[in-house]
């Protein structure tokens, strides 16, 4: 690696698992110290095992289903490391639950862990970068926020486009601070999850998918080093599509 991401400091929400995990450890290998997220105990100890980057990486037990202001996770990396230069709002969750189905209490559930969370966890990092000029926020969209999704709830793909609206909205008003909110929007891509799925419905994907195949979540991860990085200095509000080709 070049080290484009020394000395910084990250923090992957969600990042003890799949495309989370793969982002923290592109960063680590680019020289950042990072702090990831999980929903329990195991989860978080399970990420750092396979992190393996001792003091340079910690782990945080939180559901942003519960509490999603995010002040406790901003404190702890302040806490460990002494700042905050990047904030990846990965954590999110999904729903099967149909339109004809959907409760009230799933689409707040929904909406709580993939929207109300990344939004307060990215002004509480905006507030601490903005101390210094300087910060990059990513948040995890997904395609469902452009294809309103071929499977899953209806909450899941509206909670996801309201977080490619909220990117706008903050890119414009934390750039006076120095901070950029970009996102990245993945379709389907290789990690326990997925790799879960029944046959038919991976394969119509595939089908559907001009490259041909799911994403890898090193291809996910690479975009997020450079949105991280100093090469990405004047881009702002803008929200880059990781899907073969499968929405264009």
């Amino acid at each position: 690696m070049t080290g484009r991401l020394d000395g910084k400091i990250g923090i992957v929400t969600g990042g003890s698992r799949g495309i989370g995990r793969a982002i923290a450890e592109a960063f680590l290998a680019e020289g950042a110290r990072m702090l990831i997220t999980g929903t329990s105990n195991a989860t978080v100890d399970q990420g750092l095992k396979a992190l393996d980057s001792g003091d340079a990486c910690r782990g945080l037990v939180v559901d942003f289903t519960v509490d999603p202001t995010g002040k406790t996770v901003i404190a702890k990396a302040i806490e460990h490391f002494g700042g905050l230069d990047i904030l990846v709002n990965n954590a999110g969750t999904g729903s099967f639950q149909g339109a004809f189905e959907l409760t009230p209490e799933e689409w707040d559930r929904v909406f709580m862990a993939n929207l109300t969370a990344p939004f307060f966890l990215a002004r509480e990092a905006a507030r601490v970068m903005g101390e210094k000029a300087g910060g990059s926020i990513i948040n995890m969209a997904s395609i469902a926020a452009q294809t309103g999704g071929l499977a899953g709830s209806p909450a899941y793909a509206a909670s996801k486009a309201g977080l490619v609206g909220l990117t706008r909205s903050l890119a414009r008003r934390f750039a006076d601070l120095g901070v950029r909110v970009n996102a990245i929007s993945p379709a389907d891509i290789e990690t326990d999850m997925t790799a879960g799925w029944p046959a038919e419905l991976r394969q119509r994907l595939i089908d559907l998918t001009p490259l041909g195949r799911f994403g890898e979540a090193a291809e996910v991860a690479g975009a997020a080093v450079f949105l991280a990085s100093d090469e990405a200095s004047f881009i702002t509000g803008q929200t880059i599509g990781i899907n073969g080709g499968a929405h264009m």
